[in-house]
């Protein structure tokens, strides 16, 4: 990909040409199709994106610890997690669950409880040799497309890894490979189109934010995306969306924040697609 060129590569979703819309503080250049309504960013290379997740204190940083010590994560972590676990019950059936970049994989540990039987997977070599130890469920290391499973899933989880990976589309009909027939994927990732990105969208174009794009994560996230994309991404994957929304952190739970999610304006996006 040409850095200085106003246009990317194709878009993965339809086809067209991605057109440049910037560049990052980092001077990431940041490519967005206007079709489909997600960004991208030249992909970070395999040997940088281990260095990574194999990092011990890059879950440090999450209101997690380096000894994956539950009891002892910040109680806004605990709070999502329920959250999460909720909104699957209230929305999929089944009780195998697979749960794609587990990380702490405090999702999982508290869905064992709640009766669900669980596996993990994730790249961090880290979190593959330490978790099962602390959580009491295996976990597979590597990529998704990357592993050979011995069986299929009722559900399967990803819960801000979506916009990780190198090849959404990918990801994501080895998920629907992975699945009983009927079996759903619960996707959450940052929306593009939530107002607080729609304002530092303009803040960073107009030259006013002191750290332009910040907010995209660029590098660390390969893609943002919206909901129509994610739509659209189902849509390819030939994956039924049965349930899609836009819902703030479970810790923000204002009126004003309620009256975004009404709007499809709010901080994250979540879709539950099926396997029909």
């Amino acid at each position: 990909m040409n850095s200085n060129s106003e246009t990317g590569p194709g878009c993965i979703l339809c086809n067209r040409i991605l057109r440049r819309i910037g560049q990052d503080f980092t001077a990431k250049q940041i490519y967005k199709c206007d079709a489909c309504e997600y960004v991208t960013t030249p992909l970070s290379a395999t040997a940088e994106t281990t260095a990574l997740y194999d990092n011990p204190e890059y879950f440090d940083g999450w209101g997690c610890n380096l000894e994956f010590d539950y009891d002892r994560f910040e109680p806004s972590v605990h709070q999502q997690v329920r959250d999460y676990l909720d909104f699957i019950a209230a929305h999929t059936q089944g009780k195998s669950l697979l749960d794609v970049g587990t990380g702490s994989g405090l999702l999982p540990h508290l869905a064992r409880e709640r009766g669900y039987e669980v596996e993990g997977t994730d790249l961090s070599k880290h979190v593959s040799d330490h978790v099962p130890a602390k959580a009491g469920f295996p976990i597979h290391q590597g990529k998704l497309e990357e592993i050979s499973f011995t069986r299929k899933y009722d559900l399967i989880t990803m819960l801000h890894v979506l916009e990780h990976t190198s090849n959404p589309l990918s990801t994501l009909k080895r998920c629907k490979e992975l699945l009983n027939e009927g079996g759903y994927v619960v996707v959450v990732v940052p929306n593009y189109q939530s107002l607080d990105s729609r304002i530092k969208d303009i803040l960073s174009r107009f030259k006013l934010k002191s750290r332009p794009y910040k907010h995209l994560a660029l590098g660390h996230h390969n893609y943002v995306f919206s909901i129509k994309s994610l739509e659209i991404l189902g849509e390819k994957c030939q994956l039924q969306v049965i349930h899609r929304q836009t819902r703030q952190p479970a810790w923000r739970t204002k009126w004003w924040h309620r009256f975004l999610e009404r709007c499809r304006l709010a901080t994250w996006c979540w879709i539950v697609y099926r396997n029909a």
